[in-house]
């Protein structure tokens, strides 16, 4: 599997996609830093709250940037389809499992790729909100260990809610053996959910908004008993998720 993972590394370091992922995730982070707004599909009054009203400080322009990032999955969805999606729309993927890698292996090792360029590219994501704060002569607003602490717990955080829906699209492009379908899961999954929630007033539908989830947690906005609770259910979503693809893609004939 170690193998598979260099081999998908190189591959995606090598290609147009990702350099233009990179490119769109920079360019996104210093609009919204440098003009002191606020993207995002899923920003409360509550989130709001947590910015300055006066001016901004570097500390208000990661928070600005964690409640946009709601708007990365839609920029990531090139990850997906370069990391799974193009293997099995070329049916290429047959020649991986052919070379000694066990399917399990394989779809494992997709999964960390997919979860590694996402925590890396949100990374940048939030660097770059840092550096357009410098440009912009803004003050930190708190400890510069506070800072870097919060960026990296952040992207973590929203990294893993971020792979949780993509690890779900490796499940349905498994299904459907289709790339599109499997992309517009992820474009459609979190609107869905959302749409439910505020429709239906079903609670128990929060627990899987995970683009609120991971803009919440990271934002201290979600109570401590109700912490876990997010947390939880998204791995086992994630476990069930990975189980029931590594037993259909043992289904399928090389």
């Amino acid at each position: 599997m170690i193998n598979q993972l260099r081999t998908d590394l190189y591959r995606l370091s090598h290609t147009w996609g990702i350099l233009l992922t990179l490119v769109f995730t920079i360019a996104y982070s210093f609009i919204i830093t440098s003009n002191s707004i606020v993207g995002g599909i899923m920003v409360t009054g509550d989130s709001m709250s947590k910015l300055s009203v006066v001016s901004w400080t570097l500390k208000d322009g990661i928070n600005a940037s964690t409640l946009s990032s709601t708007l990365l999955v839609y920029i990531f969805i090139g990850i997906f389809v370069m990391t799974i999606g193009y293997e099995f729309s070329q049916k290429t993927y047959k020649n991986t499992l052919v070379s000694g890698i066990t399917r399990s292996q394989f779809i494992i090792s997709k999964y960390l790729i997919m979860l590694l360029n996402i925590f890396c590219l949100i990374l940048i994501y939030f660097l770059t909100s840092i550096v357009s704060g410098m440009i912009s002569s803004r003050t930190v607003g708190t400890s510069w260990q506070n800072l870097f602490s919060m960026v990296f717990n952040t992207s973590l955080v929203i990294a893993f809610f971020i792979s949780v829906v993509f690890g779900m699209a490796i499940l349905v492009l498994l299904l459907t053996s289709s790339v599109v379908i499997g992309s517009l899961f992820i474009v459609i999954f979190p609107i869905l959910i959302t749409t439910l929630h505020n429709i239906a007033n079903w609670d128990w539908l929060k627990y899987f908004d995970f683009f609120s989830a991971a803009m919440k947690i990271s934002l201290k906005l979600t109570p401590s008993n109700q912490l876990w609770n997010y947390v939880l259910v998204s791995l086992a979503v994630l476990i069930v998720t990975m189980i029931l693809s590594v037993v259909l893609i043992k289904q399928k004939e090389l």
